[in-house]
């Protein structure tokens, strides 16, 4: 009688340390940041009433249609949304030279470069879709291509003050 106590108590223990570890991995969850809800804050942006009454008056309606778009952000918005990000990563990681290593570094590393790349970039992938990770700041656009100064035609030179 009580071994079976204790393996239930233990049990009761191990259910509860699980869901803690589950709601302590939830408050790092990707959605939870309101910048990774691109569905749902369109939604509340455009669908939204405006009055209290509006928003009680829509609420059978309105939160089945918030859970889809939580779990349409959770599970394709915001995983497609990282995809640059993680191969920027693994850019950064796998494809970028280090000004210390060598072109024969480089080239010895190579195929094992090219075997990680896959796995990098996949768990990469993983991390910035399931929990909380900054984006990578935009590419800087690149700057204007500057102008080839154009010849002033002589009667236009001449109104200026210069020489025809």
């Amino acid at each position: 009688m009580r071994n079976d106590r204790s393996r239930a108590e233990a049990w009761q223990t191990g259910v509860r340390a699980a869901l803690l570890t589950g709601l302590l991995l939830l408050t790092a969850c990707a959605v939870a940041d309101k910048r990774n809800r691109l569905t749902l804050n369109a939604m509340d942006e455009h669908l939204a009433p405006e009055s209290a009454a509006g928003r009680w008056a829509a609420a059978p309606v309105a939160f089945p249609a918030a859970l889809l778009g939580l779990a349409m952000d959770a599970l394709v918005v915001h995983p497609a949304s990282v995809l640059d990000d993680a191969w920027r990563d693994t850019q950064d990681w796998l494809w970028t030279p280090r000004p210390s290593e060598s072109r024969f570094r480089r080239a010895v590393l190579l195929p094992l470069v090219v075997l990680a790349t896959p796995l990098v970039y996949a768990g990469d992938w993983l991390r910035h879709a399931l929990f909380r990770v900054d984006p990578h700041p935009a590419a800087p656009e690149p700057p204007p291509v500057a102008a080839e100064p154009q010849p002033v035609p002589p009667d236009h030179a001449a109104a200026d003050g210069g020489s025809p």
